[in-house]
This record gives structure tokens, sequence and C-alpha cells, in this order.
């Protein structure tokens, strides 16, 4: 009993040390730089295009309005609004951090995307130093003044200054006493009471704390896995797929458009064969109507030609000296014309007329007995000019010339020597080139 006295007497004195302690408090700046933190992280998220604050250094709301562009000045409107408390000298970091981490952005007038900045203002405000005031002189406890007073006052006139021996000997005697409560409660503690169930809450404290430390561990191991959940890297992330999923859309179309061209040429090149063929076909026809027309000339001529042969054998022998007048037909072969066209690779008159045809005669071709003939370019305009813009096409199969590039100042072709042509297999052949120069 006598210990629990002593402790009674020293609660004041235990109290009084306790209040001479420094507490840390929040200063007027302090809570300036706090707020300065809160609206530059507010205003960073509440507009994608303010990357320029990630290098702006402020620790006051007049240092950071000064170096805000409109928009975010703009935005800086609703952030004034919400209402700060006046109390914050009463404040610890913890109640700092909660109010400008958490409380704060509460605030209805906040937009949605500023409010993603809780995160980063509570790490950036905890990690402030916050300072400690001078410490105050503790008052007395009403409960020692009490006690203390009678004494004090009728020993006020005749005792004398407390001097350091007294001091030391006061804190050995508090301590002292503190030291014999101790030893109380630990023989308190070691005297075993039947109904009590201590050890049962400790065991369960016990177990309480073991799954908390797991869970502790387990959820730190989880965050080492999974990646960075901030929004800067997530806005990193969705801006890097952003990016990927560009250049392959970029790629696709590149890819379509190259097969578009490609479709389109074949298209084309269907299109121009096409179109050769149908010309093939239609001179493949023409030639054929011009191989029977040769065909039926040239039976008609060898029957001509054998009827004269046959006449002549049988007129009678006994009238040499007295020929009878022939017709002009049986005494001199008859000459007959063709108007031929251009030559192809195989040396053939891809066309023949009874007379010129502009843009087909090139050459005409002079025959006695419709097997062998000579030809020459055609002395018309029309042809000339046809021949001249082409030589290659018209000219080559059927002519020599030194040079057929001087064709192209050229106004006239010059037959210098006849070619020599033969009539096989229904059509006419060349057997010689004909000679030729421009002028």
């Amino acid at each position: 009993m006598k210990n629990y006295m002593r402790y009674f007497k020293t609660i004041p004195a235990v109290m009084a040390i306790a209040l001479a302690l420094p507490a840390m408090a929040v200063t007027e700046k302090e809570m300036e730089e706090a707020r300065a933190i809160t609206a530059k992280a507010y205003l960073r998220y509440a507009n994608d295009g303010s990357g320029y604050l990630d290098d702006v250094q402020a620790k006051s709301m007049s240092e950071l309005t000064g170096k805000l562009k409109e928009k975010e000045k703009e935005n800086l409107k609703a952030f004034n609004k919400v209402k700060v408390p006046s109390d914050y000298a009463s404040w610890d970091k913890a109640r700092l951090v909660e109010f400008w981490g958490v409380t704060f952005f509460t605030s209805p007038e906040l937009s949605e995307k500023g409010k993603a900045a809780r995160s980063r203002v509570k790490k950036q405000i905890n990690s402030m130093n916050i300072s400690a005031p001078a410490p105050e002189a503790p008052a007395p406890s009403p409960a020692a003044e009490s006690e203390t007073l009678p004494a004090a006052t009728a020993a006020a006139d005749t005792a004398p200054l407390p001097t350091a021996e007294t001091v030391v000997a006061e804190e050995q005697d508090i301590l002292a006493d503190q030291k014999a409560i101790m030893e109380d409660a630990d023989e308190s503690a070691a005297t075993p009471r039947e109904e009590s169930h201590t050890w049962v809450y400790v065991l369960v404290l016990a177990i309480l704390i073991a799954v908390v430390i797991w869970l502790v561990v387990f959820a730190a191991k989880l965050m080492r896995k999974q990646p960075d959940g901030t929004p800067e890297s997530m806005a990193a992330d969705n801006e890097e797929l952003r990016e990927k999923a560009r250049k392959a859309i970029a790629r696709k179309n590149e890819e379509l458009e190259a097969m578009r061209v490609r479709m389109e040429e074949a298209e084309r090149n269907e299109a121009e064969l096409s179109r050769k063929a149908e010309a093939l076909k239609a001179e493949n026809r023409q030639l054929l109507e011009q191989a029977e027309a040769l065909r039926l000339e040239n039976s008609r001529l060898k029957g001509e030609a054998l009827a004269a042969q046959t006449a002549h054998t049988t007129r009678p022998a006994a009238q040499p000296q007295a020929p009878q007048p022939q017709p002009h037909r049986e005494t001199a072969p008859v000459l007959k014309v063709l108007y031929l066209g251009r030559v192809n690779s195989r040396g053939i008159f891809v066309r023949a007329d009874r007379r010129v045809s502009p843009g087909n005669t090139v050459y005409r071709l002079d025959t006695n007995d419709g097997l062998v003939g000579t030809f020459r370019v055609v002395d018309v305009p029309e042809v000339v000019d046809t021949a001249l813009a082409n030589p290659e096409q018209y000219l080559r199969g059927g002519c020599n010339a030194e040079d057929f590039t001087e064709a192209a100042g050229a106004e006239n072709i010059i037959t210098e020597n006849a070619g020599t042509a033969i009539f096989e297999n229904g059509y006419w052949k060349v057997l010689r080139k004909s000679d030729i120069r421009f002028e």
C-alpha cells in the first residue's frame, strides 16, 4: 500500500515531465509548402498537357502561381475554393498528411482527374521535415498544488531557496518511487490467479499479430510482382500501347496500299492483254481472208497461164510462115499489180489489196505470172507519211537502208533497187529486200 501511495504522489511530477518534452507541430511556412505541393500535384493530374510542372519547384502558392500557364490558372480556381482549417498549429505530421492527402480531395469542387494526385501528395508531404517549437514551462497540476500549498505557505518565510543537491535528491526520490511501483507490478504479475484468463488473451493477441505480419509480408511480395500502378506509369504504358497500335495500323495501311496498287496494275495488264488478243484475232481473220483471196487469184492465174500454154502448143506446125494474130494476153504476159502491207518477222507480207489502202499499204508488187514479182515502196504521200512515222515497223522487214534513224527528218522514200517476192503456200514472201534511201 505504501508503494501505491508513493506512485500516486509521483503522478504530477511525471505529467509535468511529459508536458515539458518537445512536440512536433506544423508552422505557417510548412502549411504553405504543403499547400503548394498539393496544388502542383492536383494541376498536374487535372490537365494532360501540364507536363512542364514536373520541372517547377515552388514552396509557396505565390511562387507556384507565377509559373503557371493559363489552363492551370483556370484549374487553380477550383483548388482555391476548398476551405483550409486554421488550427493547423496543433497538428503533427500525420495529421498534415491526412488532411492534404485524403480529406482535402473529398471536396466536390475538385475535378475527378485531379483527385488522382492524392497518392503523390501523401508521399511528398510525408517526406517533409516538420520543425519542433520551443518548449513551454510546465504548469503545476491542481493536485500537486493542493497537497503542497499549505506546506509551502507555512514555510514561505523561513525555507531557503532549493539548491542543486536538493533538486537531485528529489529526482532520486521520484526514480526510487517509480522503481518501487515497477517492483510491485512485477510481483502482482508473478502471482497466479486461478480465475484469470490473461494467458488466453495473450495467446490470441500473439496469433493476431502473427497473422498481420504474414499479411504484410504477402502484400509486399505481391506488390513487388505486380507492375507499377501509379497514374504516371499507367499513362506511360497507355501511351506506349497507343504508339504501337498506330505503327501497326500504319504498316497495315501501307501493305493494303501496295496490294491495291498491284491489283490495279494487274487489272491494267489484263485489260492490255485482252486488247492485244482481240487485235491479234482481228488481224488473223484479216490475214485468212487475204490468203483466201490470194489463193483464188493464184488459181485463176494458173488456169489462165495453163490455158495460154495449151493454146500455144496446139497451134498447127504447117503455118509458121503466116502466123495468125493473137490476142495481146497470149502474145505478152499480163502485168498484175498488188498492193501489199508490211512484212512480219517470218518475211511474209501481212496484207494484199487491189488498190492502195491508207494506213495498211506499204509496197507495190508487180508480177507477170502470179508466182514471182518485184516490189517497191508505194510513192503515195499517205503511205510515205505512215512509213516514215514508224520505219522499224513498216520498212525494216522488206527494205535495206543505211540508217533507219534518218527517217525522222525525211520527207520522201526513194527505192533504188526493187525487192523480189515469191508466192508460196498462199502467201507472198520476201526473197530479197529492196534498197531504199531517205531524203
